[in-house]
């Protein structure tokens, strides 16, 4: 019984934490752009949940993995499971980058900070690596084709949260370092995105199955986090020869971008309400790119000063919740059908 309890925590679990800290940073920019302390306390408050989940799922995780003796390659033959396991990276980019934005940049945090976008950035790296592979060389079962699998080059994409604050912090050789892997970072998870994501995309369509459905919401974030890399890195200005980003540039390729991102949630959007995904944890999915979407409007509406962003910045708010709320709702079910399982 034991053993099959632990067997339910694979990686897809992380998507909970990621879920909830999105909704954490989503808090942070509200309580900013409506000026509202309540609303930024509320953001430590799913900030903390967040921690607490990710300190227990990854324990779960690990134990798992350690003790369930015919389960230790689960993952690796699981495309799936294989590219949740990249939402480590991400929540640890998040984590630290929620963090620096609640306290403040400190030598000690700034320290750590560094040796954690450097791991992290390198994990991300490898578990990509490690998917490329998997995909030329494993016997795919096609519901192992969704857009789960562009999570491992979106995690090196999501470096640029960290990175914003580091390059404020250091400058020199470092600052040089951070740029540089940011830059190639973009351009692995964009590249990759076209490769990888075209492949989920036939997956989609011709196995169309509910429980990874949500994950369709991932093209979402893929596009929000191009806009926020390309914000972000043209305010760093020249750090590596003569690289710049023209401000005029960078406005007409994030709209561009976010046409598509709008695109995307509303066809997902539409298919929440049509399909049936009640019951499965993949509903989480939904969580991480809405926090991108709502973290690139925002940014755009405050360099392009257009004031109807800002209201479709507070409806991508109120969707997140909503879907956070139900998401946990599916959890208990999922958790519940287990049980009853494990009983009979």
């Amino acid at each position: 019984m034991k053993n099959k309890i632990l067997y339910i925590f694979g990686s897809e679990w992380f998507g909970m934490v990621i879920a909830t800290l999105a909704v954490s940073q989503v808090f942070f920019l509200v309580s900013k752009y409506l000026v509202n302390i309540d609303l930024k306390y509320t953001g430590e408050v799913f900030f903390g949940l967040g921690i607490i989940m990710f300190i227990v799922i990854f324990i779960l995780w690990a134990i798992r993995g350690l003790t369930i003796h015919d389960k230790k390659y689960l993952h690796w033959n699981n495309l799936t499971r294989l590219s949740f396991i990249a939402l480590i990276p991400i929540i640890l980019f998040i984590m630290d980058h929620i963090l620096i934005d609640l306290i403040g940049m400190s030598k000690l945090l700034a320290e750590v900070s560094l040796y954690n976008y450097f791991f992290s950035y390198f994990l991300a790296l490898v578990l990509g690596i490690l998917l490329g592979y998997r995909l030329y060389t494993k016997e795919i079962d096609k519901n192992e084709i969704n857009y789960a699998i562009i999570i491992p080059p979106l995690s090196i994409g999501t470096s640029i949260f960290l990175a914003t604050p580091l390059m404020g912090y250091y400058h020199g050789d470092i600052a040089e370092t951070i740029y540089f892997l940011v830059l190639m970072g973009l351009g692995i998870f964009f590249f990759l995105y076209i490769f990888i994501g075209s492949i989920a995309l036939s997956g989609h369509v011709s196995n169309k199955a509910d429980s990874t459905l949500p994950t369709a919401m991932l093209p979402v974030g893929v596009s929000s986090l191009i806009i926020i890399n390309l914000l972000s890195i043209m305010s760093f200005g020249k750090v590596i020869g003569d690289i710049t980003l023209n401000f005029g540039t960078v406005e007409f390729i994030s709209i561009l971008l976010y046409g598509f991102e709008v695109w995307n949630f509303i066809v997902v959007f539409i298919l929440v309400f049509r399909k049936t995904t009640f019951g499965y944890l993949s509903v989480w999915a939904y969580g991480f790119p809405l926090g991108l979407f709502a973290t690139s409007t925002i940014k755009l509406e405050s360099a392009l000063k257009i004031p109807f962003l800002g209201d479709i910045f507070i409806f991508i708010w109120i969707v997140l919740m909503i879907l956070w709320v139900y998401a946990l709702i599916n959890t208990y079910v999922f958790v519940d059908r287990i049980k009853h399982s494990v009983k009979a």
